[in-house]
């Protein structure tokens, strides 16, 4: 019983010292509790998904990688855990990489959509553009109101010469947001491929104004 509490206790003050920001304070509990004589292999699973996410926002991100391996290790089945080094392999724009570690966390958690749109995100970065608006499709289709798949799909459309799509999705990606100025932008830019000069100008105007208000209300904060 004594050391079940002493778990517990562990378990609190890391995710205290967590939650104020104390990172380096909430490593160091996390390491203690995945030393524990009688830790569980779920919990010690846990313990290294916290950790590494830590890491990975101190900048240590060879430790995180290490830590998230560690956490897999100990429950094949943490998704997170498969989609955080799937992140860390996108980032560094290893796609083909990335993309197997989002196919694993789908394994386990096929409904997740932001996977599901990451994954759609390296199949663009590689130019597989089908695979990429698949992917997109069954985000939108987990979710009909899922933006950023929108836009993306927009893109996608876009990049392959199917502006009609494109423009739909772009369309459709301004309804649900109709201050998302990388979508008027986009938008802008096929109208003025398609020669549609006043629809694009109208367009880019409305990108840059909004662009331009987002940057002077992030310099207020």
């Amino acid at each position: 019983m004594k050391n079940n509490t002493e778990i517990s206790d562990l378990i609190v003050k890391a995710y205290t010292f967590q939650k104020n920001g104390e990172l380096s304070m909430a490593i160091q509990i996390w390491n203690e509790l995945i030393n524990h004589s009688l830790i569980t292999k779920e919990l010690s699973s846990n313990a290294h998904l916290n950790l590494g996410n830590l890491h990975l926002q101190q900048g240590n991100n060879d430790i995180a990688y290490e830590s998230m391996t560690k956490a897999i290790r100990s429950n094949p089945n943490s998704s997170e855990a498969f989609f955080c080094l799937a992140y860390m392999e996108q980032e560094k724009e290893n796609f083909n990489e990335a993309i197997n570690f989002f196919n694993a966390a789908l394994k386990i958690k096929p409904e997740d959509i932001g996977a599901i749109n990451n994954l759609g995100n390296c199949f663009d970065r590689l130019n597989k553009s089908h695979d990429s608006i698949k992917t997109y499709s069954k985000a939108i289709f987990l979710d009909s109101e899922y933006i950023a798949a929108y836009y993306n799909r927009g893109n996608a459309y876009s990049k392959i010469g199917k502006d009609k799509l494109a423009l739909k999705d772009l369309n459709h990606a301004i309804d649900l947001d109709n201050t998302f100025y990388q979508a008027y932008y986009n938008r802008g830019s096929i109208f003025k491929r398609l020669g549609k000069i006043e629809l694009a100008e109208k367009d880019l105007k409305k990108a840059k104004d909004l662009a331009k208000a987002e940057i002077e209300e992030s310099n207020k904060q």
